[in-house]
């Protein structure tokens, strides 16, 4: 069996030489396209990149802002400081040194409170109420129980005490 020589025809010849130049175009005209539409789709890429990268900033951004509130509402909702007040310390009469001395004794009977959560404080505030009144306080010579008139709790444990001669129960 035997291919027929169609190369030796006109028509056939035409009919390969425009397959041939057809292909030849037809690649040409894919990898055209091909390289436009890759080059469009790097440069989406690219701006998909710097936007992540961007967005990425921002988040760790709003992520340190919102450890740093965290941490500045931690530090609200604790006992930063405690603040003793005598209302009577006029009326008693004492020397600077005695009442330094009570408010001294006070502040270490309360001291642990000091990083406490509020929340805490308050419910235990009767304890510390009784932890305060139920002590004798020795200055010197003389020797006084403290009352405890007003308790204010926030950031600052506030207490307003009363100085009271220990035979005197507290009212």
């Amino acid at each position: 069996m035997r291919i027929p020589p169609y190369y030796r025809r006109p028509g056939w010849q035409r009919f390969f030489a425009g397959a041939v130049i057809g292909g030849l175009g037809g690649w040409a005209f894919f990898l055209f396209q091909f390289g436009a539409v890759h080059e469009e789709l790097v440069i989406e890429i690219n701006k998909q990149r710097l936007q992540i990268e961007e967005q990425e900033e921002q988040i760790e951004v709003l992520r340190s802002e919102e450890r740093r509130r965290n941490q500045e509402n931690e530090q609200k909702l604790t006992i930063q400081d405690i603040e003793l007040l005598f209302t009577n310390e006029k009326t008693m009469e004492l020397n600077e040194l005695a009442l330094y001395e009570l408010k001294q004794q006070a502040e270490n009977e309360v001291k642990f409170l000091n990083g406490k959560n509020i929340e805490s404080v308050v419910e235990g505030k009767e304890l510390i109420k009784k932890a305060v009144e139920n002590k004798l306080y020795e200055t010197g010579d003389n020797e006084f129980r403290l009352s405890i008139r007003e308790m204010h709790i926030y950031t600052t444990l506030e207490l307003h005490l009363k100085i009271l001669p220990p035979e005197q129960e507290t009212s």
